[in-house]
């Protein structure tokens, strides 16, 4: 199975999602493949351990929540709960946030955090000409979001099926999509993203199929 087969069956499978973009760069789709990969044997103990990292990530059993709210003469925009999917949801989270700012007048905004998710969410604002303060109580590399592996897995410690609403949904397919664009954009070392390999280890071999 390569990377992009990958992302579409395996990290999107959870909910039951596919893009289009999961694609090989001749444009052709690429079916699960039953070849497998002989690895050199990992020596995997504790006494290897390097470092051990550890960061909260608020989640939301009924997912991520993403919604505009007046509050007198200002509006909130809602843009937080991402669990695990942070680095893969938040550039499109961002941007629906900043679309949503977009219906109300005033041009000067504070973002609360400087985590992924409002990073990303300040920086659409500004691709639409507002002028973004970015009000944290950590900057990187002291954030969360700066132990995360960053891997492109948008239903990571989302949201169980029983708790999905056709609403959030379209949200998040929504999300997810963005963000699977612009991460595209953005390979190469200009801004660390690439695509890489990922294996999984387990006790015992699978035989092939």
């Amino acid at each position: 199975m390569d990377r992009r087969t990958l992302l579409k069956t395996g990290s999107l499978a959870a909910l039951g999602l596919g893009f289009g973009g999961c694609a090989t760069r001749s444009g052709v789709a690429v079916a699960p493949s039953t070849q497998f990969v002989k690895l050199p044997p990992v020596r995997a103990s504790w006494d290897r351990v390097i470092r051990t990292t550890v960061g909260l990530r608020p989640h939301r059993p009924s997912g991520f929540v993403l919604k505009a709210e007046k509050f007198g003469a200002k509006t909130v925009i809602h843009n937080y709960g991402h669990g695990g999917s942070g680095h893969s949801l938040a550039w499109g989270t961002g941007s629906m946030a900043a679309d949503l700012a977009i219906e109300h007048g005033e041009r000067r905004v504070a973002v609360l955090g400087c985590g992924t998710v409002g990073l990303t969410a300040a920086r659409q604002l500004q691709r639409r000409g507002f002028e973004v303060t970015i009000y944290t109580e950590k900057t990187p590399p002291y954030t969360t979001s700066n132990m995360a592996w960053a891997g492109f897995t948008p239903t990571s410690s989302l949201v169980t099926a029983a708790g999905r609403t056709p609403a959030w949904e379209a949200q998040f397919r929504q999300a997810a999509e963005i963000s699977y664009r612009q991460l595209q954009l953005m390979v190469g070392p200009r801004y660390g993203v690439s695509w890489i390999d990922d294996y999984g280890m387990m006790d015992s071999a699978v035989p092939p199929q």
